[in-house]
C-alpha cells in the first residue's frame, strides 16, 4: 500500500496532489485480493491508473515547462519508459494473476523510483530558485 508522506512534496500544489490521487488509484489495485472473482474491478482500477499517469505526465512537464526546469527532455524519456513498462505489462500478461504482480512491482518500482529520485530533482530546482 502507498502511502502520502510530506517527503514526497513537490511544490506543495498540483502535482503533489496528483501524486496523491496516483497513490489512492494505486492502492485500489493492490486492494483487489482476488482477481479470479474482482477481474473487472482489477481492469477498471489498471486502466484509471494508466490514464491518471498521462494524465499527470502531461501536467507535471508543462509545470516543469513553465518553471523553467532545465532537465525537462530528460524527464520526458523516463515518463515515455514509464508508459511503455506499463503497456508492455498491460499486453503480456499471461493471466489475471500475472497481470496483477506485474503491475504491482510496476507501480511500486515506479513510486520508489520516478517521484522519491526524478521528481525530487525538480523540487530541488525549485527551491533552488526561490532562494535566487
Amino acid at each position: 500500500m502507498f502511502e502520502w508522506t510530506p517527503d514526497m512534496q513537490i511544490d506543495n500544489g498540483l502535482i503533489d496532489e496528483d501524486h496523491k490521487q496516483l497513490f489512492i488509484i494505486a492502492n485500489r489495485v493492490f486492494e483487489i485480493d482476488h482477481p479470479n472473482k474482482d477481474v473487472e474491478d482489477l481492469k477498471l482500477a489498471i486502466r484509471e491508473l494508466y490514464d491518471y499517469v498521462q494524465y499527470h505526465f502531461e501536467r507535471e512537464e508543462n509545470f516543469m515547462r513553465e518553471s523553467g526546469y532545465p532537465n525537462l527532455e530528460e524527464h520526458h524519456k523516463k515518463h515515455k519508459v514509464i508508459i511503455h513498462d506499463m503497456n508492455i505489462t498491460l499486453t503480456q500478461a499471461n493471466h489475471v494473476r500475472d497481470l496483477l504482480d506485474k503491475f504491482q512491482k510496476l507501480v511500486y518500482l515506479w513510486v520508489v523510483g520516478h517521484i522519491m529520485k526524478e521528481d525530487k530533482k525538480i523540487r530541488d530546482f525549485i527551491q533552488s530558485q526561490q532562494k535566487q
